[in-house]
């Protein structure tokens, strides 16, 4: 079973060499058991105490042999009628994430690493590769919520001036983008005017709508670190993306119809509107952009993924943007159609 490559995050530069040990135990395929666990006596501090290879006589390997498995056995016994064949075996023109990624789900202890030739370049421990993993995870949280360059572990330790400067690239950039928003706003102020209700429900639209694109770009995300979904999973993950986008429209309508006609303020509602026809629309709207929102939550990470882009440093800050705007152009065009309010440009 061969690793897969990834394609995001460091994995693009990172080959598996940055997680590759030249030190570990080898057994030749004409010891026996008792030669074996000499060897691995011998040998315990090169980092694997409970698992060798088995080697032939040109340098090949021949599979696995556990230090348990060594014990269970006479002494007597051959190594080759004990071991096991490798059940992931790496290139060295692999990367790191991709074979961790195996090696988390399979499972496995120790991988063999090849060159190009089949000769063995060396071997990855499960240790080294958790930790390489989890250094991959820190890293793309840190993109997530919009921290630029290289972060040390200890929060206390960072300076005000590098925090301020791994934090103020995207913070500054999405203010700018931000400025769409505000200009939505402005070009139906005149509907703000006619039903002040409808400035009312836009945080509610607004963070509604944020939340479930987090949610959805996080799971999307950690899917795609963890390796359990592809580009080729697009249509799948499409389809389960919009059965539950309409599932929480759906309540989240019923919420909002609720909410707008039961507490609000009837005598706010200009003449030939009806409290209930506002409910409808205003939850209508709400309900559009729940599915929106939820989609580009999904798409996003899928599309950094297809361009080689890290889908965390895209799922954040950016979504926020983006679901922020569309979510204010859904709701004052649903809205203002649906009620016959007219806009003016200005």
């Amino acid at each position: 079973m061969a690793p897969e490559n990834g394609s995001a995050g460091n994995d693009v530069v990172d080959g598996v060499a940055a997680i590759l040990s030249d030190r570990f135990v080898q057994v030749p395929e004409a010891a026996t058991c008792a030669e074996a666990m000499a060897t691995f006596a011998s040998d315990g501090g090169s980092g694997a105490a409970c698992e060798g290879l088995v080697m032939d006589a040109s340098g090949g390997v021949v599979g696995l042999v556990s230090l348990r498995r060594l014990l269970s056995v006479d002494g007597t016994t051959p190594v080759s009628a004990v071991a096991t064949p490798a059940p992931i075996v790496a290139r060295l023109s692999d990367t790191a994430e991709g074979v961790a990624r195996v090696m988390l789900r399979t499972g496995a202890v120790v991988v063999p690493v090849l060159e190009a030739d089949g000769r063995l370049a060396g071997v990855v421990f499960a240790d080294r590769a958790n930790r390489y993993l989890l250094g991959e995870l820190i890293e793309d949280a840190d993109r997530f919520v919009g921290i630029a360059g290289e972060v040390e572990d200890d929060y206390l330790n960072q300076t005000v001036w590098r925090d301020f400067r791994r934090r103020v690239p995207w913070v500054l950039g999405l203010a700018v983008a931000g400025l769409a928003a505000g200009y939505v706003v402005h070009v139906y102020e005149h509907a703000l005017d006619a039903l002040v209700i409808l400035a009312l429900y836009m945080p509610m639209v607004a963070d509604t709508g944020g939340n479930v694109g987090t949610q959805s770009a996080s799971l999307v995300t950690r899917a795609i670190a963890v390796g359990s979904v592809r580009i080729g999973d697009f249509g799948r993950i499409l389809w389960r993306e919009s059965c539950v986008s309409i599932l929480l429209a759906a309540t989240l309508f019923a919420f909002a119809f609720l909410k707008v006609a039961l507490i609000s303020n009837a005598a706010d509602v200009p003449a030939g509107l009806t409290i209930e026809g506002i409910a409808v629309a205003i939850a209508l709207a709400l309900a559009v952009q729940v599915v929106t929102a939820t989609l580009i939550g999904a798409l996003l990470p899928l599309g950094a993924l297809a361009i080689r882009q890290d889908p965390a440093l895209v799922s954040g800050p950016a979504l926020t943007t983006i679901v922020d705007l569309t979510g204010l152009i859904l709701y004052f065009s649903i809205t203002t159609w649906m009620l016959g309010i007219p806009f003016a440009h200005t």
